[in-house]
């Protein structure tokens, strides 16, 4: 499928079928079509060429049952009512989900405590922070327990540990409730814990699509070794390493584990060097992303 905006193609020729039960990570610089992909999966904008088919149906707008089975949380549109109290918001749900009463207090209890909203229920939308207006918005989102979550940058301004709860939660609601969820963020690393694949967009195209574990070892497969040395200076020339630096006691080296292994790195170090500390880093996501991406910019 394709979108054009203003005589820029947005989206170009993107085709990809994501599974019931998959947690996919939609990464890629500013600009590159993420949320015109995600406006258009949920029916909010129509591609100019192809289709789209959610949860088995080609108009989810136009199937109100369908539309319950999903959730689209962005950090930049809010669902909440703003001239009403979180609570009041959250207790439309109760109609607009046709949520049994008894089980809707009962949701909202364990979401209140995951997501840390209690003392937020009878604010409104409009005098939260911006991090307690997304965990407000979070609750809305799963009191009606979606089979599909569609969460773009959802996690902007939340404190680190409120943070680490929510992840757990979305790790464990996916394995209960065998939910499909669709995660974008600039914190790679929120993505390469929750989403086994990944789907990197440059420029409206998709350039990468597989699991995590492969975009690490095809485009970053250089692992880290920081030692700390007390005695004696190390001599690297006849190792295969990707790079090397000595400053003073400290060495670091950058080296593909397919080309040189650690233990035999360690032992030469021994050999010439009394090491007093070791330090062992494996390929990240982030650092995946900022190697494929060179120079440009990619905000974390």
């Amino acid at each position: 499928m394709s979108k054009t905006f203003r005589h820029k193609k947005v989206l170009k020729e993107i085709s990809l079928h994501i599974a019931e039960n998959e947690n996919v990570g939609l990464i890629g610089l500013n600009g590159a079509g993420k949320t015109t992909l995600l406006n258009v999966i949920v029916g909010a904008v129509k591609p100019d060429t192809g289709f789209v088919r959610t949860n088995g149906r080609e108009s989810l707008i136009e199937d109100k049952k369908s539309l319950r089975d999903l959730v689209f949380v962005s950090g930049i549109k809010s669902q909440l009512w703003e001239e009403l109290t979180v609570k009041a918001s959250l207790e439309n749900c109760i109609k607009i989900y046709q949520i049994d009463p008894k089980v809707y207090e009962i949701r909202l209890r364990r979401l209140e405590e995951i997501f840390e909203t209690k003392e937020l229920m009878n604010i409104r939308p409009r005098n939260l922070s911006l991090g307690e207006r997304m965990r407000c918005e979070l609750v809305y989102a799963m009191i009606a327990e979606p089979q599909i979550l569609i969460l773009d940058e959802v996690l902007i301004g939340v404190d680190v540990a409120i943070k680490h709860k929510i992840m757990q939660f979305f790790e464990t609601y996916r394995q209960e409730k065998q939910s499909t969820i669709i995660y974008t963020s600039n914190n790679l690393a929120e993505v390469e814990r929750l989403c086994d694949r990944v789907i990197l967009i440059d420029e409206g195209q998709i350039i990468f699509d597989g699991k995590t574990e492969r975009i690490i070892s095809e485009f970053s497969p250089y692992y880290r070794m920081e030692v700390r040395i007390s005695d004696g200076l190390p001599d690297f020339e006849d190792l295969p390493l990707e790079k090397y630096s000595i400053d003073s006691d400290n060495v670091v080296i950058d080296y593909d584990i397919h080309k040189i292994e650690t233990t035999r790195i360690l032992e030469h170090l021994m050999e010439k060097s009394t090491i007093s500390d070791i330090r062992l880093s494996e390929p990240d996501l982030e650092g995946t992303i900022r190697k494929i991406y060179g120079g440009r910019i990619w905000k974390i």
